[in-house]
């Protein structure tokens, strides 16, 4: 039999003896064909202009391959799908050890996920309180511990060992048993005597009813009496205690000469009787229902109506319609109702809301019942019909959130509040920072039986932390929500993650670990790469900032360009030889050649917006003015508060959001016409989204093709060349271009249409063609592919020029905007906020240097500077020192992150700031050199 070809892509995994993972002819998106080596053991550095195809290489090639070979190994099950699964378009990939990537992009938005739970260290914390955790009686303030026999019969030994007790039991009756019934039954059973509540025994025999009766009140069932002895046999004092829970319902009495005891069987209080939930693990979670707090369902707050919403125009008269929900026409009969309630109460109608009295506000909101029931009526009315969807867009809008009144924000349960360890619940303990958790772990005092049963659970935490510790995360609190942390945050706490798990011989990829990073906490997150380049792993990094690439053994320069422009291997090798290769972009950003002065006519303020007394998480009270009309840079080490300023407090205020930051007041919001914000989240979720449609050039391009002769001949409509909605789109795949199969517990498997071929439409709407192409050809085309073809209509020339401006000319049309690199997403929102924008708009963008090379920054500077321009005003939460250096106004907070920030360090040009001797951004521009400062 002859012998046959295997895949190259299928050869072991790793050999021994290799010292490189060698890729061969990667083809991936842009790549041309690309052929490089990865040495085993090393710190590898990807870097190259945004959608050079560094993403392409390392992910969608090193890492896919690593994982297929993965799951291959798993099951049957697993490889009857992996056999239509298309394998990475490479040749050949030699030695690849098993693959984890760890992306930069923090894909949390879920309430419930926090900082514990990312990190799993409050997964072992649960373990830990439910082995050693003391649960307490908060009424009693007694420690509560499970009720046996055993335990109870030890315990009244060791209390009353040689005094004469009387064990009893409550008097209780069965259902529907009557008192003369209970006696019969009771001495059925061969009790005799009862106590009576002035402490005489007497007999049930001789008791009437009533004065049985009197005796349940105040009296319990005598079950027997006994002197406890530790030599003595305990089998009649444990069947005593038995008896009494039988007859008891679970309570046992002991009275003695001088005092009355209660014991209870189960988990609950002696004292009291309370009885509580065992401490089990999934008490302490919050996403349990055994564990979540009733009311707010582990979420920490509830909904409440925002009065601040609801007449968000004070100045305006109830006449004018101060109340916002009224002024709507689906709220028009309730304010024809308020204006009339108001003139039967002689309510002033034509007077600015602000200025009616209290108990007039009162009545307004509250109503007096008839005829008035109020403005909250009308929200219970909403609340009530919650099930239509009008109905709950009209309360999400004008509701806020409040602390839980129940559990104060501790999301859980009373029971599980109990338990403390060290004098905290797990709540306390989890609101402590990663430092000072660290300083109560190594204040926990255990004896000997704690030790053995909560000693590997404690040492796991004990590494955890101090991994998260050392990755800068110390200012962090557990209970912290995951999407509440700046992207360069939640990139730490996955590292924290991947390296607490001491993994060797493994393959880690990394998405641009230093996003949301200061210069200053850079150089921190290379020592960890090193640590986990030092366990004996290979690491990957994506990456553009000059301390990672100084700091790495190998580098592969991609480009020259981006698109199709790039996917070649420009540079391969050492860091000292990549900075004096002339062709390398990347070189060029080393030698200082792309480093941007200051403008040589600073720009003149429009105005200001002043925030006052600010103190929203770590913020101290901050009152500051940031110019308007100025590109205005909020700095400081990651933590530092800037994104809690900005977008939470200064943002929120204006918008009126529900979370809105703490503050006392936002001066100057009448200057602002309008607000964008551009955050490095994907501007779209859906799998269908690409530029054509998220710039709504496709609008246009359906338009062209819907006004042909093969179209009107076939009744096509624009919306029938749409991919959304049934028509012209294939019905394999819905238009998607791909089908996905559910692989149960691993990722979902995604497969190219067989039926389209990956192509979205059927075979009937790729036979009509605009310009000798079909729909589909047409979002195979670039953005300036498409302005040469589409230049005579400028409903779509208008809309693709947005992504021009931002250099964004070299994506296709119809590429999914799951496949774009950070850096093309983050132009991506910036295009799509300046097509928004107009004089007076204010834009705040969070980190939009983010995934950009030092080449592409001069192409977001230009759109600065046109916003500017035109009238707008531009504020940027960022660390990029070539945006900081061109900034005409800077706002520096720190000093340092978490509770050691939220104060202003330094405020004033961006030579000011260098000028500062306490200011981390100062000391980064310094080192920068003068001439990126000063110009």
């Amino acid at each position: 039999m002859p012998a046959t070809d295997t895949p190259a892509t299928d050869t072991p995994a790793t050999d021994l003896r290799a010292t490189d993972i060698v890729i061969e002819g990667a083809r991936c998106h842009n790549l041309n064909a690309v052929n490089c080596r990865v040495p085993l053991g090393s710190l590898t550095v990807v870097t190259g202009v945004s959608g050079s195809g560094k993403s392409s290489l390392a992910f969608d090639t090193l890492y896919a391959e690593g994982q297929r070979r993965y799951v291959t190994s798993l099951s049957t099950y697993a490889r009857q799908f992996l056999e239509r699964l298309p394998r990475p378009p490479v040749d050949h990939i030699s030695n690849l050890p098993p693959a984890i990537a760890i992306e930069r992009r923090n894909r949390v938005t879920h309430a419930r996920s926090t900082v514990g739970t990312a990190s799993e260290i409050t997964d072992h914390l649960r373990l830990l309180f439910s082995k050693i955790g003391q649960t307490r009686c908060p009424k009693c303030e007694r420690s509560v511990e499970r009720g046996t026999v055993e335990q109870v019969s030890g315990q009244i030994v060791e209390r009353w060992e040689g005094a004469r007790l009387q064990l009893c039991a409550p008097l209780m009756r069965r259902s529907g048993e009557k008192t003369s019934a209970l006696r019969e039954r009771l001495v059925r059973e061969g009790f005799g005597r009862v106590l009576t509540g002035a402490g005489e025994v007497a007999d049930l025999v001789d008791l009437t009813a009533k004065q049985l009766d009197e005796v349940r009140g105040s009296g319990y069932l005598l079950i027997d009496r006994l002197v406890p002895s530790r030599d003595a046999s305990q089998a009649r004092l444990t069947e005593a205690i038995a008896s009494a829970f039988a007859r008891g319902e679970g309570r046992c009495v002991v009275v003695a000469a001088d005092e009355t005891a209660n014991f209870y069987e189960g988990f609950a209080c002696d004292g009291c009787g309370r009885r509580f939930s065992l401490p089990r693990p999934v008490l302490f979670s919050f996403n349990s229902s055994l564990g979540a707090c009733e009311k707010c369902e582990g979420f920490g707050r509830v909904a409440a109506l925002d009065w601040e919403r609801v007449v968000p125009d004070p100045h305006k008269s109830l006449e004018q319609g101060a109340i916002a929900p009224f002024a709507t026409r689906s709220g028009n009969r309730y304010q024809l109702r308020l204006l009339t309630a108001c003139r039967t109460a002689r309510l002033a109608i034509d007077v600015p809301f602000e200025q009616l009295g209290a108990e007039q506000k009162h009545w307004v909101f509250e109503g007096d019942g008839d005829p008035w029931r109020g403005v909250r009526r009308y929200f219970d009315r909403l609340e009530r019909k919650r099930y239509k969807v009008q109905n709950r867009v009209m309360l999400a809008r004008y509701r806020r959130y409040d602390p839980c009144p129940d559990c104060n924000g501790a999301r859980l349960c009373m029971d599980a509040l109990c338990v403390r360890i060290a004098g905290m619940d797990i709540a306390q303990v989890c609101e402590l920072t990663l430092s000072e958790f660290e300083a109560w772990l190594s204040r926990l005092e255990l004896n000997a039986s704690e030790l053995e049963l909560a000693g590997r659970v404690l040492a796991e935490i004990r590494a955890r932390t101090a991994t998260a510790l050392a990755v800068g995360l110390g200012y962090v609190t557990l209970a912290r929500p995951m999407r509440t942390l700046a992207g360069g945050e939640a990139q730490r706490i996955q590292l924290a993650s991947a390296l607490g798990g001491t993994l060797t011989a493994s393959l880690y990829v990394l998405d641009e670990p230093t996003a949301g990073l200061h210069a200053s906490d850079a150089m921190r997150l290379v020592g960890v790469l090193e640590t986990i380049r030092d366990h004996g792993n290979t690491v990957v990094v994506v990456e553009h900032a000059p301390e990672v690439l100084r700091a790495a053994d190998h580098v592969i320069d991609l480009g020259p360009g981006a698109g199709r422009h790039g996917g070649d291997v420009v540079f391969e090798g050492a860091i000292d030889a990549i900075a004096a290769d002339g062709r390398s972009l990347t070189g060029r950003a080393l030698r200082g050649e792309y480093q941007i002065g200051r403008s040589e006519k600073p720009r003149t303020a429009r105005g200001k917006l002043r925030i006052v007394g600010a103190t929203e998480n770590n913020l101290c009270g901050l009152s500051v003015d940031l110019p308007l009309g100025q590109l205005v840079a909020v700095t400081g080490l990651s933590g530092s508060g800037k994104s809690s300023l900005i977008r939470s407090v200064l943002v929120g205020n204006l918008r009126r959001e529900p979370d809105r930051g703490a503050c006392e007041r936002i001066v100057g919001g009448d200057l602002i016409e309008s607000i964008v914000v551009v955050d490095p989240h994907p501007p779209a979720r859906s799998t269908r989204s690409n530029p054509a449609t998220l710039s709504k050039a496709f609008d246009g391009i359906r338009q062209q093709f819907a006004s042909t002769r093969e179209a009107k001949a076939l009744g096509a409509t624009p919306g029938w060349f749409s991919f959304n909605v049934p028509g012209g789109r294939c019905d394999g795949c819905d238009g998607v271009g791909e089908v996905v199969v559910d692989m149960y517990f691993l990722d979902d498997v995604r497969m190219p249409c067989e039926q389209c071929d990956g192509r979205r439409y059927r075979k009937e709407a790729l036979e009509i063609r605009v310009s000798n192409r079909s729909i589909a050809d047409v979002l195979d085309l670039t953005v300036d592919e498409a302005l040469d073809v589409f230049g005579a209509d400028p409903k779509i020339t208008e809309r693709l020029r947005s992504l021009t401006g931002v250099g964004l000319g070299y994506i296709a049309l119809g590429q999914p905007l799951s496949t774009l690199s950070s850096g093309e997403t983050q132009r991506l929102r910036l295009a799509q906020a300046l097509a928004q924008g107009r004089a007076g708009t204010l834009f705040v963008l969070d980190e939009p240097t983010t995934g950009l090379h030092a080449a592409d920054i001069d192409v977001l500077i230009g759109c600065f500077d046109r916003v500017l321009d035109a009238g707008g005003s531009v504020i940027v939460v960022e660390h990029n020192l070539a945006v900081i250096a061109r900034a005409d106004h800077v706002i520096d907070l720190g000093p340092g992150a978490g509770p050691a920030g939220g104060q202003i360090v330094a405020t004033g040009t961006p030579a000011q700031i260098a000028a500062h001797p306490h200011s981390h951004t100062g000391a980064a521009l310094r080192a920068a050199g003068s001439e990126m400062v000063l110009g």
